[in-house]
């Protein structure tokens, strides 16, 4: 695996965002050949995802040979602690926009909240404005916190925003959890700005305002989402003023994890556009302080042929992988843009505008409902003893446990399967790979995850105390039990 580099400190923050761990976190990896299974299948009130016709094991076998099972007792293996599911699965989440009457976000609420209800995300990012609590905008806020939904409120540049208004509106709609400074206010045009710095000068402006609601509501306050490099040294250090960073990371059509592209490095030495790099901005604009992502996704479509959008396909593998790379750099929350397809931003949604699903809104489904944790009480996890046979750089992975004990571990080759200039796709090299488990566990189930956002449940046939799997650039969830 590659690791990425280590966070900056966190400071103490609030309940509403899970601990993440500040290191990379562990994971496994199995393989030989599964039996037929069928594929998992989740169904709202409006939607069903079909499972994969016929009986398939789902592997891409590589013409390597299986790397051979290691013979060493439980004293050569390593103890990696690993991370809670429940806070994984928290830290997703999905901008909507409730207010745009001229879409099924207004005009069929009640099939927008089965969705975010099968989709299993608990967190939305959407817009303040002070509407009368008679307003069909409010009453959908309070359903989504009846359904335990929160959101967090992104408040605009406008100059009668006062304190007490945002105040009043809270407990109107019942499902406020944060506050987020104006959106992208160094885009020309936006905050009320004719240049980006006039935008960047009327956040400043307004952020006395929402700091003193977000303090008088013990909210979290999120800073400004911004655009441009320069932008960050221009708002300057406001680490005093924030609760959390906060950062919307787009890759032009590249994979999540890439090293970035253009422009070259920063001071850091991590390439413009990655993930790194964005955090190295986190830390002029808010040094110290725990980071947030509200705005990611890609531009999909059935198939494209149009330079920086994605096939549909594609996205099912990156949207999840997302997710996952976003925690294991510690980052405690990301809002995937958007829920649906719309007018103003065509290809970004999760459901196609007449709110059928994506391929990948069922990946993240599936990836969600697999980790889901229920147990109830404080959990503190454990530690897994394991040994990897057959890594490939390109090999990622993500440690996770459960109340009852069980450990999943999430892994996926991070690859880039499409050219995003040509618009073609790149073939990725299957990777055998073994694991050795203490003698005390064992694994038990291997959940793969296809194009069409479908995970396959296979039995994981343990050899002595190991197991072998093929690895993808498409996630394999190995669910693993004491004996």
């Amino acid at each position: 695996m590659r690791l990425p580099k280590l966070l900056h400190a966190a400071a103490p923050f609030y309940a509403w965002l899970s601990q993440v761990p500040n290191s990379p976190i562990s994971i496994s990896i199995i393989g030989d050949k599964p039996s037929c299974a069928r594929p998992l299948v989740f169904i709202s009130s409006f939607i069903a995802v079909a499972c994969l016709a016929g009986c398939s094991t789902g592997l891409v076998q590589s013409s390597a040979s299986s790397p051979q099972p290691s013979s060493s007792d439980d004293s050569s293996l390593s103890s990696e602690l690993a991370a809670s599911a429940a806070n994984f699965v928290d830290s997703a989440g999905v901008v909507t926009h409730l207010s745009y009457t001229d879409t099924p976000y207004y005009t069929h609420f009640p099939a927008v909240l089965s969705a975010l209800e099968a989709l299993g995300i608990h967190h939305i990012r959407d817009g303040y404005y002070p509407w009368p609590s008679s307003s069909p905008i409010v009453q959908a806020h309070n359903q989504l916190a009846a359904a335990g939904i929160k959101c967090d409120y992104v408040v605009p540049y406008n100059t009668a925003t006062t304190p007490q208004s945002i105040e009043s509106f809270a407990p109107e709609v019942g499902d406020m959890e944060s506050l987020e400074l104006p959106n992208e206010c160094d885009l020309a045009g936006n905050c009320g700005g004719a240049t980006g710095a006039g935008g960047i000068q009327n956040m400043l402006s307004l952020l006395p305002t929402v700091r003193a609601a977000a303090s008088d509501l013990n909210l979290p306050l999120l800073g400004p989402s911004l655009t441009q490099q320069s932008s960050f040294a221009t708002v300057g250090n406001l680490s005093s003023e924030l609760s959390v960073n906060n950062l919307h990371i787009y890759f032009g059509g590249l994979n999540p994890g890439n090293e970035g592209w253009g422009v070259g490095v920063d001071a850091e030495g991590n390439g413009y556009g990655s993930i790194p790099w964005w955090l190295d901005q986190a830390a002029i604009d808010a040094p110290g302080l725990p980071s947030v992502i509200t705005e990611t996704g890609y531009m999909a479509y059935p198939s494209t042929t149009t330079p920086y959008t994605l096939p549909e396909s594609v996205e099912a593998s990156y949207i999840p992988r997302t997710l996952l790379l976003a925690y294991t750099y510690g980052l405690k929350k990301t809002y995937f843009y958007e829920l649906l397809d719309e007018v103003s931003s065509p290809g970004y949604g999760l459901l196609h505008g007449d709110l059928t699903p994506k391929p990948a809104f069922t990946a993240l489904q599936n990836l969600l409902a697999l980790l889901n944790d229920s147990g109830g009480g404080s959990f503190i996890p454990g530690s897994l003893q394991y040994s990897i046979s057959g890594a490939v750089p390109a090999l990622n992975y993500l440690l996770l446990q459960k109340h009852d004990g069980s450990s999943w571990l999430v892994l996926w080759l991070e690859e880039s399967s499409w050219d995003q200039n040509t618009a073609t796709s790149i073939p990725v090299a299957p990777a055998n790979i073994s694991i050795n488990l203490s003698s005390l566990y064992q694994a038990t189930t291997d959940y793969q995850f296809d194009s069409n956002g479908n995970a396959t449940p296979f039995n994981q046939p343990m050899h002595g105390n190991s197991t072998s799997l093929t690895v993808t650039d498409k996630i394999s969830i190995v669910r693993i039990v004491p004996r």
